[in-house]
């Protein structure tokens, strides 16, 4: 059996380098009404901060319930064990809250972090009554917002960044 040898540090560096590379680092999106608008890929704790607060605004629970089908007893107890499973119902049903400030304000962020015609001096002297975060959902309205950071945290791996913390939190 070979044991293999643990990599240099060089090769260590051409891999970092190489994963760096496939990274997507900037994209433009249209925006209706507006045009092509160009958004650069934040730090991966402003998309774990996203994700994060994505989470804690929608709020799923599970119900499950058990019921059991009329049989009497009787019935019952003839049947075999793997019959006696498939007459026991299973019920699952999912309810899910949506706290649609903490999911506008996680868009914001986002969106605001990712584009930097928003966070221009021009941009934020037009809007300086509210905070540069609030920007994005003064242009676009907050459906928008929200899909726009969406769309922006698959193109930036956000969902992989996330399972990549899960992964590792696991182990």
């Amino acid at each position: 059996m070979e044991k293999k040898q643990p990599i240099t540090i060089q090769e260590f560096l051409n891999k970092v380098e190489e994963n760096e590379s496939k990274k997507i680092k900037v994209t433009h999106i249209e925006i209706p009404e507006l045009g092509l608008v160009e958004f650069v890929r934040p730090r991966e704790g402003v998309l774990l901060d996203y994700l994060d607060d994505t989470v804690k605004a929608i709020d799923i629970t599970t119900e499950k319930t058990f019921e059991e089908e009329e049989k009497n007893e009787e019935d019952f107890e003839t049947l075999e064990m793997e019959e006696k499973s498939k007459v026991i119902l299973k019920m699952q049903k999912e309810n899910s809250k949506v706290d649609m400030k903490l999911l506008v304000k996680a868009s914001e962020k986002l969106v605001y972090r990712c584009c930097p015609i928003m966070q221009s001096k021009e941009v934020r002297n037009r809007f300086k009554l509210i905070s540069p975060y609030e920007i994005p959902t003064q242009i676009l309205g907050m459906n928008a917002v929200n899909d726009l950071a969406q769309k922006l945290s698959g193109i930036f791996d956000g969902i992989k960044t996330q399972e990549k913390v899960n992964e590792a939190i696991k182990n």
